[in-house]
């Protein structure tokens, strides 16, 4: 199971819009291949897709953290 990290903050995140819309375009082209028959499609769709998972590893491709006040608390008291 996958847990979220609670404490990442989704307006600091520079590659949202670009995983969103690379996303979008996969899977209108794989429905398109799907409907349309058309076989080159469908791997397209997959490069793209593929394109979009890939900015997970650019740098800040996580999201920025926000720091935890519990923990900040926890820290000051040591």
């Amino acid at each position: 199971m996958v847990f979220m990290e609670r404490n990442r903050r989704a307006d600091d995140y520079p590659w949202l819009q670009w995983k969103v819309r690379l996303f979008a375009i996969g899977a209108g082209l794989a429905l398109g291949g799907v409907i349309l028959d058309w076989g080159w499609l469908i791997p397209a769709a997959i490069i793209v897709l593929v394109a979009g998972f890939a900015l997970r590893f650019l740098p800040g491709g996580t999201g920025v953290r926000e720091e935890d006040p519990e923990e900040e608390e926890e820290e000051n008291a040591m």
